[in-house]
């Protein structure tokens, strides 16, 4: 069983085994503005706050699609959000239609007001964990991933991904993925905590990762790349600062040459990432 790192408040990145998978349901009722301790009208402003190089993280996500070839893709954004990695999306590839799927009504409005000049966006409030996922070219995601908290469903989720996808699809993750070694965990952890000390006291910094340790779920980098590899995606590593990093896993002829996917997504080849 693979562990993840809780950046928790006793300075050091503690190792822990995570196996309530009745917890998953559980975060997902706790809304974004609740879990982060923000207002909604907040958002946009204070996550650059709280996510070192969100700008470019979402950028590189974003650009991602360049190597969708179809054109007018359908690209499902898991998490949604206010929308902003949505509306960068829109911005590399303007013909894309964007499904956006978020379980917060009030994040929705966010988005939809965002994304009201977007031709063609739709909306659902829905747990992405739980809906059924749309047949699309591309799903995309941004520091939302980590809600799901156990390894066995992580590897599940990414292959049902990998199953709606059609082929050629790509899915793209921007997220926390720590170093495999807790040394080097906890190197990211301070690093992360410079970045919240320029808007924060030490203390409150301490504070927001100790809050966020209660719900969310960083696995190192490394195991997210053989566990998309074991989905039978052709995996890549597209940009890194430190603990965060940007992610993709590609259905193509590829992948299909060198990936051996079982029916659960359970086994595969293992990953190696750089910068673990």
């Amino acid at each position: 069983m693979a562990t993840s790192f809780s950046f928790a408040s006793n300075g050091k990145a503690i190792v822990e085994a995570r196996r309530a998978e009745s917890r998953i349901k559980e975060a997902h009722q706790v809304s974004v503005a609740g879990h982060l301790r923000i207002e909604l009208d907040e958002y946009d402003a204070r996550i650059r706050t709280f996510v070192p190089g969100y700008e470019e993280m979402i950028g590189r996500a974003a650009a991602v699609l360049r190597f969708v070839a179809v054109s007018s893709p359908t690209v499902v954004d898991l998490g949604i959000g206010t929308g902003a990695l949505s509306a960068a999306c829109l911005q590399s590839r303007p013909d894309a239609r964007i499904v956006g799927v978020d379980s917060d009504p009030g994040m929705l409005v966010g988005a939809r007001a965002r994304l009201a000049d977007a031709g063609h966006v739709e909306l659902i409030e829905s747990d992405f964990l739980a809906a059924a996922l749309p047949k699309c070219d591309a799903f995309v995601a941004c520091i939302s991933l980590h809600h799901i908290r156990t390894e066995v469903e992580k590897r599940a989720f990414y292959r049902r991904c990998f199953e709606a996808l059609v082929p050629s699809g790509i899915l793209v993750t921007a997220d926390c993925f720590p170093g495999k070694r807790a040394r080097v965990a906890e190197y990211q952890r301070e690093a992360w905590l410079v970045h919240l000390r320029q808007s924060y006291t030490s203390r409150e910094a301490e504070q927001h990762l100790e809050s966020w340790a209660g719900e969310d779920v960083y696995f190192p980098l490394a195991d997210e790349i053989a566990w998309l590899q074991a989905a039978g995606f052709g995996a890549e590593v597209l940009w890194r600062r430190d603990a965060f990093a940007v992610i993709a896993g590609f259905k193509d002829q590829e992948a299909a040459r060198t990936q051996r996917p079982d029916a659960n997504g359970l086994a595969g080849r293992p990953g190696v990432a750089p910068g673990t």
